[in-house]
C-alpha cells in the first residue's frame, strides 16, 4: 500500500469477501478472505472514516 501511494495511487484493504468467491473466479475449495481496492482518489468527495477501537481494547503486549 505504501508503494501504491509512492506511485500516486490510493488503496483500501477490505476483509471478509468470502461471499464473493464465485464472483472473482476463485476455485472450489478456496476461500477469498480479503482484497484491496486500488485506484485514484476522486477529488471533492467527502471521506468516510470509520471509528477505531482504542489500542488497549485490541492489543496485548506480552513480555513488555
Amino acid at each position: 500500500m505504501l508503494l501504491l501511494r509512492a506511485e500516486g495511487l490510493h488503496s483500501c484493504p477490505q476483509v471478509m469477501w468470502t461471499m464473493y468467491r464465485e464472483t472473482v473466479g476463485a476455485d472450489d475449495g478456496l476461500v477469498l478472505f480479503c482484497g484491496v481496492a486500488v485506484g485514484f482518489e476522486k477529488e471533492g468527495v467527502p471521506r468516510l472514516r470509520t471509528g477505531r477501537a482504542d489500542m488497549t481494547e485490541t492489543v496485548s503486549f506480552i513480555g513488555v
